[in-house]
């Protein structure tokens, strides 16, 4: 049976790093399980407020309720093709982590337990899989081939 290991992670929420031997689950978290015990990422917004610099943030979380972007929950757009008011920013995040040389030989998959939307991730500087659009849902990408054992990882 082919051993299997993931990372689950979820940027703005929870993310989780897992290694999978059938039938046993090791995981190690990249962020924390709620708002009691976030872990802390590099954060950059682009437009509103705390924006413009490279600064932290809490994952899991929203960033508009951690003091970035616009505010904007209440405004009436959905259905409206350009919608007045609506922020147009973006978030980027970056959290750097090391992978037990024991993950070698195993497929790890990196896991987002929710994300927004339009989600593309980069490990170690490449592109792991397509865009992800969508909202707060489960997605994952295979990253076997892009990390560095026992060493440090850059996941933005």
């Amino acid at each position: 049976m082919k051993k299997v290991t993931t990372l689950l992670s979820t940027l703005a929420l929870a993310t989780t790093l897992a290694a999978q031997n059938l039938p046993q689950t090791e995981r190690q978290y990249l962020s924390g399980h709620g708002c009691d015990d976030m872990v802390e990422w590099d954060f950059f917004c682009t437009d509103g407020r705390n924006s413009g610099k490279w600064t932290k943030i809490g994952v899991p979380s929203c960033w508009e309720l951690q003091g970035f972007g616009t505010y904007q929950y209440g405004i009436t757009f959905y259905g409206k093709p350009f919608p007045e008011g609506v922020a147009n920013e973006k978030g980027m995040y970056k959290y750097e982590f090391e992978v037990p040389e024991k993950f070698r030989g195993k497929q790890v998959n990196l896991v987002f337990e929710a994300s927004m939307t339009d989600t593309e991730v980069k490990v170690n500087g490449r592109k792991v899989g397509s865009k992800h659009q969508g909202a707060f849902y489960r997605f994952s990408y295979n990253i076997t081939d892009f990390l560095k054992y026992g060493k440090k990882n850059l996941l933005c």
